[in-house]
């Protein structure tokens, strides 16, 4: 259609000069034709042969002139008469030849009889007696021009017979010219004719695919199934097709001519559309056209208000141009998605049901779990025979593997949960994989398992990225290849591929020469509660969730697990990650490690927890780690606790009928009671991350997740209590603070076997520059939460280095801001400067011996 309409135009042009063409030829021929048809016309005039009549009479007049000079000397008075008439006509022959000449060739001679003839006119004009006096005189004139009549006359004829082969010539070569003419208008007529005649043969071809074009359009209008209008740019509609009738409920003839505006749009968005084709009209411009599809409201003949989607195209022509509509009732499309939003919203319903379940299961599987493994935790530090333990043992690791599967089933949730919430931290890989190796050993020596690390393709610098869930990937992958080689070797390696120097990618491998994996089941090994036959079955344990964790975890971090086996030969597990190299992030080791416990000042606790039973094991725990306990059995009766007396650290249960225990921790830490400043720890079977950030948010700065046993409840009472010790003194006890040592000598210990001198010395370098760095804003910090912000991460940094002081004192300070005793955190930050080149100078002397 482009086409036609560029090309129209042209092909006007064309046939303007060919007609303006035809037509000037035409008229040149009727020119000629009028020029020849009048010469020949001149030619039957004779005026050519008058002329030649005149010159071949002057000769004659001459003659007759010349014999009435002789008569007249008789003296008769008629021959006088007859030579003055002879004398006239001869002069006035002579004026008439000098007219009719038409070339001018004889003039000179014409013009000589003439003066002759001047000179004897007084003669002739006189008396009779003058004149036969000068006859002889007039004689002698006579014969000085005789022989001119006669030259004149045969002159006149050649001259004749040239005139008239120039005008034979002439006329001839006009009418070669006229022959020339009309040949060309002819062929040039059979060309047009021709021309016309194709043109017509096309015209009628293009006529009929025209016209069956227009047939196959109207055929597919009808069968269209959304409704198409055609509009005029004044809204009026001029073509409206079946669907169009089915869709509005109004006939094609009753819509024809008829203003959509006024027939099919609601009266409330009428002005618009009104507004609309007045801002074409007066631009150009459209507003609807042209811009894709729109949502809209429609009515149709019936008063029915109803959705619509609308694309409009404009078509533009030599004619005016006209708006093209498509029109699509979605009413049952609005509908359906209606009811998909519905089922959407019921499957979270139902999503967060399930969370629901798993936090309820957690805890009433949980709660009483913690009963049983709290009593054979304490049956077991009694003193037993051999036979006793070997039952007590048994239990235990009962207990352990049914905490386990729970710990894999809610491990599950949490992965789901925390699908696009991971933190990025710098990360040293070497130790990492190093570190990885050491824990799981205790784990493969009770199979007799041998563990092998290569790590040929790492380096040290540190990479960004989630070391919490690469830790547990290791984790999983490692002791899932544990339990399936016994007495076998197991090797982790790890390595950067750098083939993109842009876009590393971390290289994780974990090969075992265990049975290996049938080619079948390789494709749902990772999949849930999956346990293959004669492999992944009851003689290895477990839920069948391990590899189905670090699938999620490694998709989460937006990399890739594949399994390698061969039946016989083994498998190899791995594991690609995308690396981001970064030098400006001191990295973190491998696990946060606890602050050495074991001189940990005796406390008094506050244990609040409505299960009778997990209460008293809890106070015979605290009780055997040397510390005063104090029981509640409700939440209400923790708050009456805590306004009596003053506490340590307060352990308290998160469910439990009427108070909760997040609300009783806000209530104490809200109050003007003696415990406002004390830590509140939560100590429950609630484990989901949603569930643990609650808990924060209310105000309680630890966790202890059922079951607990001695040991993990130590080093939970040390991670609450140390790093607020000096907060947590009363006015007698701020003298004499307590003094914690420098430098935590175990920790030390094991970043010096985990990473090696050389490493650490770097690694402290690092740590040097970061913290005296971070030293000057945070000094100058007057805001609060910016003053806890800046002390929070400068503490975690200095507690996984072992500054043991320097981080308890980070940590009052902390608290301090949380409390809202800026003043007093302010006073702190003074200390921190002293307290840093104590922990640099113990590092330097740790080091250098």
């Amino acid at each position: 259609m482009a086409d036609s309409v560029h090309h129209g135009p042209q092909r006007n042009r064309v046939r303007y000069v060919l007609v303006l063409a035809l037509m000037a030829g035409m008229m040149l021929a009727g020119y000629l034709a009028f020029n020849v048809w009048d010469r020949v016309r001149a030619l039957d005039s004779a005026q050519q042969d008058h002329a030649e009549w005149v010159f071949s009479q002057l000769e004659i007049d001459f003659l007759k002139l010349d014999g009435a000079v002789e008569q007249a000397r008789s003296g008769d008075e008629s021959d006088l008469a007859n030579l003055r008439k002879r004398f006239d006509i001869f002069y006035s022959r002579t004026e008439v030849a000098e007219r009719v000449q038409q070339s001018g060739d004889l003039t000179r001679e014409i013009q000589k009889i003439q003066a002759v003839l001047d000179t004897q006119i007084p003669l002739i004009d006189g008396g009779d007696a003058t004149l036969i006096s000068g006859l002889t005189a007039l004689s002698d004139a006579l014969r000085s021009i005789e022989n001119l009549p006669r030259n004149i006359g045969l002159a006149s004829i050649t001259l004749a017979a040239k005139a008239a082969e120039a005008e034979r010539k002439e006329i001839a070569q006009l009418i070669e010219i006229l022959l020339v003419i009309v040949v060309t208008v002819t062929i040039a007529l059979l060309g047009a004719i021709l021309r016309l005649s194709r043109q017509t043969i096309t015209l009628n071809r293009a006529s009929r695919e025209v016209e069956r074009n227009h047939s196959q359009l109207e055929t597919m209008l009808r069968a269209s199934l959304d409704a198409v209008m055609v509009l005029s740019v004044d809204g009026e509609i001029i073509d409206f097709n079946g669907s169009a009738e089915d869709v509005f409920s109004i006939s094609r003839d009753h819509a024809l001519g008829r203003s959509y505006i006024e027939l099919l749009v609601p009266p409330e968005l009428r002005n618009r559309q009104r507004d609309n084709i007045a801002h074409f009209n007066a631009t150009g411009k459209t507003r609807l056209a042209e811009t894709g599809r729109h949502e809209t409201k429609m009515i149709d003949g019936k008063g029915r208000i109803f959705p619509v989607e609308l694309s409009v195209s404009l078509a533009r022509s030599n004619d005016a141009p006209v708006f093209v509509t498509y029109i699509r009732d979605i009413t049952d499309k609005l509908q359906k998605e209606k009811e998909i939003i519905r089922a959407r919203d019921e499957a979270l319903d139902a999503y967060q049901e399930k969370s629901r379940f798993f936090a309820m299961m957690s805890h009433e599987m949980r709660t009483p779990l913690n009963g049983i493994l709290s009593a054979i935790h304490l049956l077991h530090d009694d003193r037993l025979d051999a036979e006793q333990r070997n039952y007590v043992e048994a239990a235990l690791k009962s207990g352990d593997i049914l905490l386990g599967h729970i710990d894999d089933v809610l491990a599950i949730e949490r992965s789901e949960a925390e699908t696009n919430a991971h933190e990025l931290q710098a990360s040293d890989m070497v130790a990492l994989t190093s570190g990885m190796i050491n824990t799981m050993t205790p784990l493969a020596q009770t199979s007799d398992t041998r563990l092998h690390l290569d790590q040929d393709g790492l380096t040290d610098t540190p990479i960004l990225t989630d070391l919490r869930a690469v830790q547990q990937i290791l984790a999983n992958l490692i002791s899932n290849a544990i339990k399936f080689s016994p007495d076998d070797d197991i090797v982790l390696s790890a390595s950067y591929d750098m083939e993109d120097t842009d876009a590393p990618i971390l290289h994780i491998e974990v090969a075992d020469n265990g049975p290996g994996i049938p080619p079948h089941d390789l494709k749902r090994i990772f999949e849930d509660f999956v346990s293959l036959d004669s492999r992944y079955e009851r003689r290895t344990g477990g839920t069948g969730l391990g590899l189905g964790i670090v699938r999620r975890l490694v998709h989460r971090l937006g990399g890739t697990i594949t399994c390698v086996s061969e039946v016989g030969k083994g498998a190899r597990f791995i594991v690609r990650l995308p690396a981001k190299f970064t030098e400006t992030e001191t990295p973190l080791p491998v696990a946060p490690m606890p602050l050495e416990c074991e001189d940990m000042p005796a406390l008094t606790l506050l244990v609040v927890d409505d299960n009778e039973i997990n209460r008293d094991l809890l106070k015979a725990m605290l009780v055997r780690l040397g510390h005063t306990v104090m029981l509640a059995d409700s939440g209400q009766e923790g708050i009456d606790r805590a306004a009596e007396h003053r506490f340590d650290a307060i352990l308290m249960d998160i469910s439990m009928p009427g108070i909760s225990g997040l609300q009783a921790t806000q209530v104490i830490l809200q109050g003007e009671g003696p415990n406002a400043n004390t830590p509140i720890m939560a100590v429950t079977a609630h484990a989901l991350p949603n569930e643990r950030a609650a808990f924060t948010a209310g105000g309680m700065t630890g966790f202890l997740q059922k079951p607990i046993n001695t040991q993990t409840l130590k080093s939970a009472l040390s991670d609450l209590v140390q790093p607020a010790a000096l907060a947590l003194t009363t006015p007698s006890d701020a003298q004499t603070p307590p003094q914690h040592p420098v430098l935590n000598s175990h920790q030390v210990d094991e970043l010096f076997e985990l990473l090696g001198p050389e490493k650490l010395a770097d690694r402290i370098d690092d740590l040097r520059q970061r913290v005296e760095g971070q030293l000057p804003p945070l000094a100058s910090a007057q805001d609060g939460d910016e003053l806890q912000r800046k002390t929070h991460d400068l503490a975690g940094l200095c507690g996984m280095f072992g500054a043991e002081r320097l981080h308890a004192l980070l940590a009052t300070i902390e608290n301090d801001c949380k409390r809202g005793d800026v003043q007093k955190a302010r006073d702190q930050v003074t200390k921190i400067a002293a307290a840093w080149a104590e922990t640099l100078e113990a590092w330097e002397a740790r080091l250098s011996a």
